[in-house]
């Protein structure tokens, strides 16, 4: 059995708490109840306290696991839409799941489209590794050096995995230069450049391919492994990656990447004078800092 509290709905002899502390009119409620199925002898439930504000479903069901020894099932009531609904719900679930606080969710979206909501649940489960079944997509944020068409690829990536149970990572990744190694840890990826692209594994080359044939080639992979379990790499493919991955790295040599940027920087400070220490006595900001004692 669930015994559910909600904001909208509590008893009303503690509305007047209610006004001075919602959180601990939520606890109050669910600690009435459970006191009745105690006395009861009833002890086969959960417990689950719901609100339209995050941050107090949040400090209410971290104040009741201090209290009871029941499971809680966790939701935000009335989340809204499927855009903040679902934000809403990931930020209040996944904190308190975060916590190890929570033994069955529900996402409550207005639209109402179950399916919707059971995909929700599943990301937030699958973010904080409470489960792994189905894949885990990674892509980047776009900048200058894209030079394909991302936003169609993802889109189409994302919808083509959610048919897969295995719990691979895929990553896409807009820039050949950075890509394959910022998703060194993913199963399988790809990357682009100008009219074409790298299928990677795991930090490695698999394949060249002409950019249009990119996502077709990645899931031709994908399926080799969910059927034999083992990443087929062709040495004669691998190395013609590779070539074609140093050939576009050369290329961009001399770009301000984050990662130059930061070779530059260190260099800089290596060569530099040796920091005089700073004297306190004539520092701009004498006097202005707090006394240790």
């Amino acid at each position: 059995m669930r015994i559910g509290v909600n904001s909208g709905s509590l008893p009303r002899h503690l509305h007047a708490l209610e006004r001075e502390s919602p959180v601990e009119a939520l606890v109050s409620a669910a600690a009435e109840f459970v006191a009745l199925m105690e006395r009861l002898d009833f002890e086969d439930f959960k417990v689950s306290i719901k609100s339209t504000n995050v941050p107090n479903t949040i400090a209410s069901n971290r104040l009741l696991a201090a209290r009871i020894p029941y499971p809680l099932h966790l939701g935000i009531t009335e989340a809204g839409t499927k855009w903040s609904g679902s934000l809403k719900s990931a930020v209040g679930l996944g904190t308190l799941l975060a916590d190890g606080i929570g033994d069955t969710i529900r996402i409550s979206l207005s639209t109402f489209h179950a399916e919707e909501e059971v995909k929700v649940a599943w990301e937030i489960l699958k973010a904080l590794h409470l489960r792994e079944r189905g894949p885990v997509l990674i892509a980047c944020p776009t900048c200058g050096r894209l030079q394909f068409d991302m936003d169609t690829v993802v889109t189409e990536i994302e919808r083509r995995l959610e048919a897969y149970e295995d719990p691979i990572e895929v990553a896409v990744l807009g820039c050949a230069v950075n890509g394959i190694g910022e998703a060194a840890h993913a199963d399988f990826g790809i990357t682009g450049a100008k009219n074409e692209g790298l299928v990677f594994s795991r930090g490695k080359p698999l394949r060249k391919v002409p950019q249009d044939q990119l996502v077709e080639t990645l899931f031709a992979e994908i399926d080799k492994y969910v059927a034999s379990k083992r990443i087929d790499v062709k040495d004669a493919d691998a190395a013609e990656g590779a070539r074609w991955l140093a050939r576009i790295e050369a290329e961009n040599a001399g770009e301000l990447t984050p990662e130059r940027i930061a070779a530059m920087e260190a260099a800089a400070a290596a060569a530099a004078e040796p920091a005089v220490p700073l004297d306190e006595a004539v520092s701009p900001v004498a006097g202005r800092r707090f006394t240790r004692t």
